[in-house]
């Protein structure tokens, strides 16, 4: 893999480089060169130690702004610090209880300090009392910057370069730890020759994903500046605002990689105008990676098909592989190729290639021995990118990575060498003898008309002795009869897949969400079901 560097080490090198990061919005766009944004990071270090924060400490940084963010952590990292990345408020509604739930987080990581913006910082100030190692508030705006010599904390590759904590996990939060050495080593796996053969100066990143999320941040950002690649940024309420504006910043800046997970390429068949399509220029995008979720392959073929008229190229859909536990990604589908589709039992998933060079991937049973090519049993992953583990939580480590195995908790088989990924081994349905995947059953009731497109979960709850009661969750479209739509989607699922649905559920819009990094809420959804805490919006139909 070559020389590892911390990140420290990889933004001097990009300093010294004529590239950098392009912050757009739709007012302006703000060019940063590597050594502006390094010169900040190192403002922010110094004031950092110079507000008492010691080498080693956990500093939370609770950014909106991608700009900030970034620089945040970075210069948290020059300061020898903790930086614990936690999900920003996606609303200034309530920000109270918005404080309220990540105080969990907060005590998880034992931070000794938030840094965060003007508008947060009275709001977590307030709630100090919740978290008894939180000892400053510090609002990144006020902070002085320009000091940037004289420090002397930059980590080793084994010191900690962040801990992740998921969005959503407030009741007890997860955070993954992860070195400077695996996030070095997973970007260079990721982005060496076997991997996205990123190539410097000749590529640009696009990305709109979210920086406090392993894909946006480590996917397109740490690995640009690991490469010495420049990055054009949007943010998600851009894309998801106009799904348009992403595919315009690939086209305006003659953009090479960016990564999605499956619904935003979804979204752009289904919003992108066929009008539109003479301004668009993908002739360039060579890298259009695909993760985070479940890959559909259907829908990565719309969107090849609506946009070759714009010179995009169906080999250049690359399916991946990943988890944060494993840094960002595991297994990237061999470049040049269209997704590959592989027949597993009576479904067809994409596969998603082989493992990073240097690290494996083993598919268990549930005795934990290994199985032979084409039988689906738990993805186990080994290798430099495994996570030094949850952060302060030694149990739940030890009971995840076991002999050196990263136990993912997903599901998958081997075909001909590479990964072919089909759900979560907690997600599976099993009735009338068959195990079916949630997400197969998602998608189709998301083809029902009335059902708003991509808000649609289904589950299964467990009944000693019987089968798994088959529920489905949708949000109705526009004015659609909740009647209709309940049997509609009883009709798609036993059409598709000989499966009765034992209830289906109409709810509020709103009800069923995504993540930041694009997964959706099932198991939140899930839990609200079975709390009664939402309102259908129709007749529950029952068996």
């Amino acid at each position: 893999m070559g020389e590892l560097r911390t990140i420290p080490e990889a933004l001097a090198d990009a300093a010294r480089l004529p590239r950098g990061i392009t912050f757009l919005d739709r007012d302006r766009d703000t060019v940063r060169s590597y050594a502006e944004i390094d010169a900040t990071s190192r403002g922010v270090a110094h004031a950092l130690r110079a507000a008492g924060l010691r080498r080693h400490d956990a500093v939370a940084i609770v950014q909106s702004d991608p700009e900030a963010f970034l620089t945040s952590l970075l210069g948290a990292s020059l300061a020898g610090l903790v930086p614990a990345l936690v999900t920003p408020p996606s609303t200034m509604v309530d920000l109270p209880r918005y404080v309220e739930s990540t105080a969990g987080v907060l005590r998880a990581a034992g931070a000794r300090a938030v840094l965060t913006d003007a508008t947060f910082a009275p709001v977590f100030e307030q709630g100090r009392g919740a978290c008894p190692d939180l000892q400053l508030v510090i609002d990144r705006g006020a902070l002085e910057t320009s000091i940037t010599t004289g420090l002397d904390a930059s980590p080793t590759l084994d010191d900690l370069a962040f801990v992740q904590f998921t969005s959503g996990s407030t009741s007890s939060p997860k955070g993954v730890a992860l070195s400077h050495r695996n996030l070095a080593s997973n970007i260079a796996g990721v982005n060496g020759p076997g991997g996205l053969d990123t190539r410097g100066a000749e590529d640009t990143a696009v990305s709109w994903l979210p920086l406090y999320h392993d894909m946006g941040l480590v996917g397109i950002v740490f690995g640009a500046l690991f490469m010495g690649v420049p990055v054009v940024l949007l943010t998600p309420q851009a894309f998801v605002k106009r799904p348009i504006d992403w595919l315009r910043a690939v086209t305006k800046y003659r953009g090479t990689i960016s990564y999605a997970p499956t619904f935003a390429y979804d979204l752009c068949v289904r919003r992108v105008k066929e009008r539109d399509l003479d301004d668009l220029d993908l002739s360039s995008w060579r890298i259009a990676g695909c993760g985070a979720e479940p890959i559909h392959g259907p829908t990565l073929a719309a969107f090849a098909e609506k946009f070759a008229p714009c010179g995009f190229r169906e080999t250049s859909l690359l399916p991946s592989y990943g988890l944060a536990e494993h840094v960002v990604a595991a297994a990237v589908a061999p470049r040049n190729r269209p997704p590959r589709v592989a027949p597993i039992g009576p479904d067809l998933f994409v596969s998603c290639g082989r493992a990073l060079e240097g690290h494996e991937i083993r598919i268990a049973g549930d005795d934990g021995r290994p199985l032979p090519d084409g039988n689906v049993g738990e993805i186990l992953l080994a290798g430099p990118s495994v996570m030094v583990g949850y952060y302060r939580q030694d149990a739940l480590t030890a009971a995840t990575i076991r002999n050196g195995w990263l136990h993912t908790g997903d599901l998958g088989c081997l075909v001909d060498g590479e990964l072919v990924v089909c759900g979560r081994a907690k997600d599976v349905i099993i009735a009338n003898g068959r195990k079916f995947h949630p997400q197969d059953l998602e998608w189709a009731v998301n083809e029902v008309d009335g059902v708003r497109r991509g808000r649609v979960v289904a589950f299964g709850v467990p009944a000693a002795g019987r089968a798994d009661r088959v529920v489905v969750l949708a949000e109705p479209k526009g004015l659609a009869e909740s009647e209709s739509i309940v049997d509609a989607v009883r009709r798609r699922v036993s059409d598709a897949f000989g499966l009765y649905v034992d209830e289906v559920v109409c709810v509020p819009a709103g009800t069923i969400g995504r993540t930041t990094s694009g997964k959706l809420q099932r198991t939140a959804a899930k839990l609200a079901y079975l709390r009664g805490e939402f309102t259908p919006v129709g007749v529950r139909v029952e068996s």
